[in-house]
């Protein structure tokens, strides 16, 4: 099958820049996506079929956030596939810091377009360079977390300026445990200093906050790495919660010793779940590509809430046809603004606003208990 919209819009040279004409290829393909999986996936045409949803009704933008979603819960307990198991080319999980992981999967032509989305939004925000970078990755090392998605996310950004160096934070150690060796990656902090090359810093907040906080307790001299050196964040908190300061105070700390200026400083936001990127722009806010939609909805209710209130986010691509992950009903609670953003872009932006409760979603969500109930029907179950 051919999913033309999907391919056209998962390449669109300025996603941040929306048009009729992109909003208009984003429905068709939000469209042929929800009929793919409602007649790929036992699991999806049972939740359609439950909401009296027609695929073939997504004719307008209104119509997308009527796509029934499924809830982030189940997917940590079930795998659901629209296509064999054998055309995966790429399997992910989350880090299931709370002890429950998901796998996300890849086919080919969807992995194509995940990683599309990412070349056009980075291209857009000019963060691609040809210039040879050292890379400092606040993340588990890929060569022994090979399918760890945040660990993948990190070597997969190395792409966007070719790398001399890479480094990572935390190591395995003899026992197998999980080290962060905080001499290690000063003497390589130092080592890219000297070198003069510009450095790119990604990973985990929490991680590079620590290295931070530490570095400053023991007194080290603040770096100043190379002009064009850029940090940026995905993955959240994770275990260290207790610790978290705000955005703008982990920017500032972060600015004030690696000598990066704060227009460089970025954060991404996704999810295995969903892994279309969202990224802030240099004013810091998350704007909503044109392939992507975030719906806040109402926890009780599941409606759909007005730009300025805040509610469980939804979020939509078209870009996956392995795994029904087309509308995803997450834990994180947000809103998206209703004033327009300052940098420029066009796109809506949105606030992140924290974690909600970690009971099972509802309503129009498909819950964990539901889809092991249904696993028997499915001919592709895990």
């Amino acid at each position: 099958m051919k999913f033309t919209a999907a391919d056209r819009l998962c390449r669109i040279a300025n996603p941040l820049d929306w048009t009729q004409e992109q909003r208009d290829l984003m429905v068709a393909a939000c469209r042929e996506m929800a009929a793919f999986h409602y007649g790929a996936s036992p699991d999806i045409r049972h939740l359609y079929d439950r909401n009296g949803f027609d695929p073939q009704s997504i004719r307008t933008e209104a119509d997308i956030e009527r796509i029934p979603a499924v809830g982030v819960t189940a997917m940590k307990h079930y795998l659901m596939l629209s296509m064999p198991e054998e055309q995966a080319v790429l399997k992910l999980t989350s880090s299931g810091t709370r002890g429950q992981k998901t796998r996300i999967w890849f086919d080919a032509d969807s992995l194509d377009r995940v990683q599309s989305t990412l070349d056009t939004l980075w291209t857009q925000e000019g963060l691609m360079s040809d210039q040879p970078t050292n890379y400092l990755g606040f993340v588990h090392d890929p060569d022994d977390a090979d399918d760890l998605g945040i660990a993948f996310s990190c070597k997969n950004e190395e792409r966007f300026a070719p790398a001399k160096r890479s480094f990572y934070a935390l190591k395995k150690d003899s026992a197998g445990g999980w080290k962060f060796d905080l001499d290690r990656m000063l003497a390589r902090v130092r080592e890219y200093e000297a070198e003069g090359l510009p450095v790119r810093i990604t990973g985990i907040p929490a991680f590079l906050f620590e290295f931070v906080e530490a570095m400053r307790d023991r007194g080290e001299r603040p770096v100043r790495f190379a002009p064009g050196s850029l940090v940026m964040t995905g993955g959240g908190w994770k275990a260290a919660e207790d610790k978290k300061v705000s955005r703008e105070e982990l920017r500032r700390r972060v600015s004030r010793f690696f000598g990066i200026p704060d227009s460089m400083l970025r954060d991404g936001y996704g999810m295995a779940e969903h892994s279309a990127p969202y990224m802030e722009c240099r004013e810091h806010r998350f704007h909503i590509p044109v392939y992507n939609r975030v719906i806040p909805r109402h926890p009780a209710t599941l409606k759909p809430l007005p730009k300025g209130e805040a509610g469980l986010l939804e979020l939509i691509c078209p870009y996956n046809t392995l795994m029904p992950n087309l509308a995803i009903l997450s834990t994180d609670l947000g809103k998206v603004d209703a004033e327009p953003c300052p940098c420029g872009w066009n796109a809506p932006t949105f606030t992140l606003m924290g974690r909600a409760g970690l009971t099972k979603h509802k309503g129009c969500a498909i819950t964990a208990a539901e889809t092991a109930e249904r696993s028997g029907e499915s001919t592709r179950s895990a």
